[in-house]
């Protein structure tokens, strides 16, 4: 093997692994949002007796906006796993097929779900979903250096 080849081959292992831990860093925004939403919802409804529908909303919101989370963080590692790259070059087939729409559609749903959703963790329910796009957006960016 020539060493432009093993350089080559190191230097794409090295921005995988590169990309991987940004991908869980960035992530990390999501997920403490959700973090701090579960904590509240749980404490919110030690304390309330009497459920509405909008309330529900904000249960399923918080359920949907994990999935979504789960989804997205998936995509983006199984999109780098088979050499995913934003200069309209697909990457070899993988989960990411599928789990691109599954992500998308979640996002919407969270978003969706949180407009209807009560008090303040609607906020963060909404907070979550603008928050896994702009995480997507910024390992876009990242990608293309």
């Amino acid at each position: 093997m020539s060493d432009a080849s093993s350089d080559s081959i190191e230097e794409t292992v090295v921005g995988a692994t590169g990309m991987n831990v940004s991908i869980f860093i960035l992530f990390l925004i999501p997920w403490s949002i959700l973090w701090v939403a579960w904590k509240n919802d749980l404490k919110a409804s030690r304390q309330s007796d009497y459920e509405v529908w909008r309330s529900y909303c904000v249960k399923l919101g918080l359920v949907v906006a994990t999935l979504a989370t789960i989804a997205a963080m998936s995509f983006n590692l199984s999109w780098t796993h088979n050499g995913g790259s934003p200069h309209g070059m697909t990457p070899a087939p993988g989960m990411w097929i599928t789990l691109r729409p599954i992500a998308t559609w979640l996002v919407v749903a969270t978003a969706l779900l949180g407009l209807f959703g009560k008090g303040k963790m609607r906020l963060l329910i909404v907070g979550s979903a603008f928050s896994i796009f702009f995480v997507d957006l910024l390992l876009a960016m990242l990608e293309m250096d």
